[in-house]
């Protein structure tokens, strides 16, 4: 074998089970680079009915079932939680099942794969599985931190007393955004937390000539100013503020349409606000945008904006992928400062940064692009130039590798 050259299994609750799928591809991504680095990945991930046999064929994806029949099987892949706060009722049922399971699956790849090291996507359940199979396997792990995992150990005390534990085993954790890290060093504050924020792929995410696209402009031959915003239609996304926001907005600037993409449990409520705010004929939500086809509609953009808030229960966004392959293709983007939003965005230089939840100052952003084209495309020419020298999938899996190779070589 090469050297710094190991074999890693990874254990995540949701990968990409078809061509196209926008559930978590990020952790494909990753898995994508530290393969070109050199390293051997096997993955294992839950089963759920829409895997296509023929998807990822051409990596080691091991897909455990954990209840019987399939149609039950709704652990992962967003199908767990409700508007991404809390538990389902039937995830605390299938939550033993899970763990048994995915104990025994990992279990038996680390043994056929002969691991180095495990790394685990998401403490809660992983982190657990993780752990339990690291002390059997007797090899290290680490432990990648996105968001709606840490927020139910804040807010759950046995949820908390797990990650403690985990995080007092695992040999090291990493979080995408100050916010997630800042979480984890309360709950364990022994832990080292590496800061590694997100990427975009710059060669797959890039603009596309709308001639070229199977999209159409709401009103064809109209000279319009497209918005753009996507993500599940849950609370913490924000949707309902950028709608108020962009009904002022529109007042003074006719021309402005508004395409959203995502599906999510808030969707007709979205429907019914746009209605009430008399929008709907210059709203259009476009359900959801398989991943391979987001390069094309974030290139159908003027503008495009991530309006994030803090949901009353306190989740948050970490550093939403969306938003990073929105600069990826030039887009001029307005961003909510939530997060690890600040760490990707230069305020005013490669985009703009409103407070979360601040109606008018969405408002006035939008006006400030929508007025000026020259800055948009500033703006965008900026943003893309980031993306390619920082925040791109080869440098954050770098800095996974030399966590690794770290771990393993102490």
């Amino acid at each position: 074998m090469e050297i710094n050259s190991y074999r890693i299994a990874v254990i995540t609750s949701s990968y990409p089970r078809f061509k196209g799928d926008s559930t978590a591809p990020f952790v494909k991504s990753i898995c994508d680079n530290l393969s070109l680095l050199g390293h051997h990945i096997a993955v294992v991930a839950p089963y759920d009915p829409a895997v296509k046999k023929t998807h990822n064929n051409k990596r080691l994806v091991t897909r455990f079932k954990y209840i019987w029949p399939d149609t039950l099987s709704t652990m992962g892949y967003g199908q767990a939680m409700i508007n991404d706060n809390q538990l389902k009722l039937s995830s605390y049922f299938l939550l033993p099942f899970f763990l048994i399971a995915g104990i025994a699956a990992l279990f038996q790849i680390t043994k056929y794969q002969n691991s180095d090291i495990i790394h685990a996507h998401w403490v809660i359940p992983n982190g657990l599985i993780a752990s339990i199979v690291s002390k059997l396997r007797k090899i290290p792990f680490v432990i990648s931190l996105h968001g709606s995992d840490i927020f139910l150990a804040r807010r759950n005390f046995l949820y908390r007393y797990i990650t403690k534990w985990v995080f007092k085993n695992a040999s090291g954790v990493t979080a995408c955004s100050p916010g997630l890290k800042k979480i984890a060093l309360s709950i364990e504050t022994n832990q080292n937390v590496e800061l590694i924020p997100y990427g975009a792929d710059p060669n797959l995410f890039k603009r596309a000539h709308l001639s070229s696209l199977n999209l159409e402009r709401m009103e064809p031959n109209s000279v319009e100013l497209i918005i753009t915003s996507l993500g599940r239609l849950v609370h913490k996304k924000g949707f309902d503020i950028l709608l108020e926001a962009f009904s002022n907005a529109i007042k003074e600037i006719p021309q402005l349409k508004l395409i959203i993409g995502g599906d999510g449990t808030n969707r007709n409520a979205l429907n019914k606000k746009s209605v009430d705010l008399g929008i709907e004929n210059d709203v259009k939500f476009v359900g959801n945008v398989p991943w391979d086809t987001v390069p094309y509609f974030l290139s159908k953009s003027d503008i495009f904006i991530l309006p994030s808030i803090v949901d009353p229960r306190g989740n948050v966004d970490g550093l939403p992928n969306v938003l990073l392959e929105a600069m990826s293709c030039e887009n001029a983007v307005i961003a909510s400062d939530v997060g690890g939003v600040s760490m990707v965005i230069e305020h005013y230089k490669t985009g703009i940064l409103v407070k979360p939840g601040d109606i008018e100052q969405l408002t006035n952003s939008i006006l400030i692009l929508a007025k000026d084209k020259e800055f948009r495309t500033r703006l965008g020419i900026e943003a893309r130039k980031s993306i390619i020298e920082n925040f791109n999938w080869q440098n954050t899996a770098k800095k996974i590798e030399d966590l690794i190779i770290q771990v393993i070589t102490q």
